[in-house]
């Protein structure tokens, strides 16, 4: 017992190590291709997989370590100073808390499924180690960004996420869609990480040039903390406010912002979430459900303190969070694509997790990234193994039936359309419900919008399970069995995307404290949703209806006995359908707003450039060479050369000399 304790204490103390896996495994292996290595390429995913394995055990005995403390955890903080600079010391570290714990699991454990599915759904493909390559990258980012300690830390592994889902976006460089996409992803983040870096500088600004060294004060008083660090942030916030005002730091908190509404798809830098599905499918899983795409959500969290002090800021997260859930769910109900529909459906889950936090529900959002990770993963994952079979298919309108060939992908299709819905008690149902409770405490109209959503979402969500599983298969290609390798992880994911909300939820098992009292512990001010949440109630029992509604709607619309015909509604609701078909326009907006106005732009710059600057510039050396080519005659050392300057210079001054005369 006394070795066992020693191994976790060992395992806590090294939680650095968690990230420095994935790398080594990232370096062996592009070693290995540099070296030829790899004629077994099995040898690549071995590695990816034992990184992610050991991140995995690390992450368990965190869990063990966080429940042991019961509610009030104490974080354990390491900082190393990376560079120095008078008030400002930029340092790299660990931070292991309550939240970071919970995104460790996540991570590790996604992760390890999505790697040895990825080796049924890319065995054939060439780039098969490269790929493994890049998933060690991914991970590296990820968790390195999980455990970052500090603002400056966080962007840099925020970076690295970026430029790994660009590689692996783009994975399939060859199809001009795919780097079309990739590079569509790159840019819209760039917009929002722009904002992001603009907001810590302005952090910065106003806590050390214009905040008496607010940093050296603090840090002396707090030795374990680091510059920009999340932990003094709760401190920093008032402290600021205090001196800027209000507009001033909601500014800065809505610049902050602008890196999760890239990377978490928010109005109006959502656009690149769709495309990115241009990726083999484990991307899909791995970056646009469970870990990517949720590192903006986590970053809220992180920096809450800074929003909660600006009421002006958490509107307009709210209202953005909410317009994202309402605006992505109706662009689903259209899609045919069968991970352009998940994609809308990760974009709308993310906007409710926005929401939940921009209502001031910080667990349940937390809550919900937490399970929705499970359920995510799995849909996509689902959708690989039904495209894979299908010989690449990916419209549902070609599909159907498919629950005889594939039964374990359809059981757990379902089980993952039942948890996202927030139907019978499923994990969904637990933190979607919560958000729900925050958000009617806070306002109607985000309560019912919220609400209406949910209907959306069970319609959806059973209109793809309905068009791919059921009925008769209208399809050409032939229907190939399942690969064990990849519904394994299907089966296993399952487990969490239905029971796992319940565990945590704090009201099925009383033994078990409910996820909200662990995840909020330190941040004060934060409400607990769940202490005031009743499955009995009125609203988790109103949001039960409407996903039944949404149910029956399409089990009606698009089940194996169709009673509705969707096409009348197409031709009643034309405009709608246009609208949501056409994905609100928005991807015609930026075309256009490039074509007419920054090609435009570029164009007149680029003569600009080429005419007056490049010509100032030539001309100005042309008149020099000019000059000097002149000025060379003079020193030619020839004699009769030198006379006649003379002469001609004796005549010049004799013609001017008698002028002046006259």
């Amino acid at each position: 017992m006394t070795d066992m304790a020693q191994s976790a204490g060992w395992l806590i103390d090294n939680i650095w190590m968690v990230p420095v896996y994935p790398l080594i495994a990232t370096v062996l292996i592009i070693l290995g291709r540099g070296l030829n290595l790899y004629k077994i390429k099995e040898l690549s995913m071995s590695l990816t997989v034992l990184s992610t394995f050991c991140g995995l055990i690390h992450a368990l005995f965190a869990l063990q370590w966080m429940f042991g403390q019961g509610e009030h955890v104490v974080p354990i903080e390491q900082n190393y100073v990376w560079l120095s600079a008078g008030a400002i010391q930029l340092s790299m570290g660990y931070l292991l808390d309550s939240m970071s714990v919970m995104m460790l699991f996540v991570v590790t454990f996604v992760s390890l499924l999505i790697q040895i599915y990825t080796h049924g759904y890319m065995k054939h493909d060439a780039g098969y180690s490269k790929f493994y390559a890049y998933l060690a990258l991914f991970n590296f980012s990820m968790l390195g960004l999980v455990l970052s300690t500090n603002l400056f830390q966080i962007y840099v592994f925020w970076e690295l996420v970026g430029v790994s889902s660009y590689l692996l976006i783009g994975f399939w460089f060859t199809r001009p869609s795919a780097a079309k996409a990739a590079v569509k992803a790159f840019m819209m983040n760039r917009v929002g990480d722009f904002g992001f870096l603009v907001g810590i500088l302005t952090l910065v600004y106003f806590t050390v040039i214009d905040g008496g060294n607010w940093w050296q004060q603090h840090l002396a008083a707090n030795p374990d903390q680091a510059f920009l660090s999340f932990r003094a942030l709760g401190d920093a916030a008032p402290y600021i406010m205090e001196n800027v005002g209000p507009l001033i730091f909601a500014i800065m908190a809505l610049l902050i912002f602008m890196g999760p509404m890239a990377k978490s798809a928010q109005l109006p830098l959502h656009t690149w979430l769709p495309d990115a599905m241009e990726g083999p499918t484990p991307i899909s899983a791995l970056i646009h459900a469970a870990t990517m795409v949720a590192a903006g959500v986590y970053l809220v969290g992180r920096t809450y303190p800074i929003f909660m002090e600006s009421s002006s800021a958490m509107v307009i997260v709210a209202v953005l969070g909410t317009a994202t859930a309402l605006v992505a769910a109706t662009i689903a109900v259209t899609q045919v694509d069968i991970k352009k529909a998940l994609a809308y459906s990760t974009m709308s889950q993310l906007g409710y997790m926005v929401a939940a936090m921009g209502v001031g529900a910080f667990s349940a959002g937390l809550f919900h990234l937490f399970t929705h990770a499970f359920f995510k993963a799995m849909l996509f994952l689902c959708s690989g193994s039904v495209i894979h079979a299908c010989e690449d298919e990916q419209d549902m309108r070609k599909m159907g039936g498919l629950m005889k060939k594939l039964p374990v992908t359809g059981w757990t299709y379902l089980a993952g359309t039942v948890a996202i819905s927030g139907l019978a008690y499923t994990s969904g149902f637990w933190s979607k419900d919560e958000i729900l409770v925050g958000a009617h405490d806070y306002s109607q109209i985000i309560y019912y919008v919220l609400l209406f959503t949910a209907g959306l979402t069970s319609f959806y969500m059973f209109r793809t399970y309905f068009m791919t599983f059921l009925g008769k298969y209208r399809g050409e290609a032939h229907v190939h069995h399942e690969d064990p390798v990849m519904v394994t992880p299907l089966a296993i994911l399952a487990i969490p995307s239905l029971f796992i909300g319940a565990l945590l939820s704090g009201i099925v098992f009383p033994g078990w404290p409910a996820f909200s009292q662990y995840i909020a512990y330190h941040v004060p001010g934060v409400e607990h949703a769940a202490h005031h949440f009743d499955a009995f109630s009125g609203i988790p029992l109103t949001s039960t209806i409407v996903a039944l509604i949404g149910l029956f709607a399409a089990f009606f619309m698009y089940g194996p006995m169709r009673v509705i015909d969707p096409d009348m509604f197409r031709r009643l609701l034309a405009p709608l359908y246009n609208l949501s078909i056409n994905k609100w326009y928005f991807d015609d907006i930026y075309d256009n707003f490039v074509e007419n106005y920054c090609m435009v732009s570029a164009k007149v710059s680029s003569w600009f450039d080429r005419t007056v600057i490049d010509g100032l510039v030539n001309g100005t050396a042309l008149m020099v060479m000019s000059g000097g080519s002149g000025m060379r005659q003079l020193q030619s050392g020839k004699v009769q050369v030198y006379l006649g300057a003379l002469f001609f210079s004796v005549f010049i001054l004799s013609l001017a000399f008698i002028y002046w005369l006259r």
